[in-house]
């Protein structure tokens, strides 16, 4: 079991390392990447192991029974939470290549620090390439603006990706100011409003697709329907297989933040309001 422990510590780690170094960022993002959570986990386990071999028993031995209690306690409670909202993470509504959508939203996923998109990210332009090439009238908003540490905005890289692969630079609107999913959404509808010379109420009655990748999909559903999206489905990119499991676990965490930030503010508020 030490051995074992050391082992998938190590695996951990090695994980990190090569997320990391498929996608790299400047310093300050390498520094506070949430890739390193796997970091933390190897760390743990591989300390937890070597504690076993020095001492002939397990960490968990030494530890008061209260602690025992508190802890598995709230590891029951945080395992319970990350189930239900993994359900709801893998239940998208996702649109048909044959829905039409007046509207396409592609989210902007990251940039690394040399300009170029991730995998992740151009399979989500290649999705939403595939769609408006079956819908010419659809009009599309390329999202993503610049991270304080990332020297350049995403939404005019994901324009030229989606130019390459056919469609019409004229049905492309750039948004290069959006730092989250909230944003993302404000500044598209409001950017769509401008462009068709309509009110925000109308674009946010006019059907919508948004193309994000499929773990990302459900979290992007309810934050344009809580924002007044009244016609709002997904259109799913998958996500290479050495993200997955970073992917979905950070996903859980940013679904129970919204679930809390709902819950304790009320936000975000529709767009109708604004």
């Amino acid at each position: 079991m030490s051995v074992l422990l050391i082992i998938l510590g190590i695996i951990s780690i090695g994980y990190d390392i090569t997320l990391i170094s498929i996608n790299p960022g400047t310093v300050r993002d390498n520094i506070f990447s949430f890739t390193h959570i796997w970091l933390v986990l190897g760390a743990y386990l591989i300390f937890v192991g070597i504690y076993r071999i020095k001492t002939r028993h397990s960490f968990w031995c030494i530890w008061k029974r209260w602690l025992k209690i508190a802890f598995a306690s709230l590891a029951s409670v945080a395992a319970v939470i990350s189930v239900i909202n993994l359900i709801f993470i893998l239940s998208p509504e996702v649109v048909n290549i044959d829905d039409k959508a007046e509207h396409v939203i592609l989210l902007g996923g990251g940039i690394d620090k040399d300009g170029n998109l991730p995998k992740s990210v151009i399979s989500r332009v290649e999705k939403a390439a595939e769609y408006l090439n079956a819908n010419p009238e659809s009009i599309c908003v390329v999202t993503g603006g610049k991270l304080d540490w990332i020297p350049f905005a995403e939404a005019p890289e994901l324009k030229k990706e989606l130019v390459k692969r056919g469609v019409a630079a004229e049905r492309i609107l750039v948004e290069d100011k959006a730092l989250d999913t909230i944003q993302n959404f404000q500044l598209s509808c409001k950017m769509l409003a401008e462009y068709k010379g309509v009110s925000v109420q109308e674009i946010l009655e006019t059907p919508t697709a948004v193309v994000t990748s499929r773990f990302h999909l459900r979290r992007s559903e309810r934050l344009a329907r809580r924002m007044g999206f009244t016609n709002v489905k997904g259109i799913a990119a998958k996500c290479p297989a050495i993200y997955v499991p970073h992917c979905y676990v950070r996903e859980i965490c940013a679904y129970v933040k919204l679930n809390l930030r709902i819950l304790l503010t009320g936000e975000p508020k529709s767009l109708a309001s604004m």
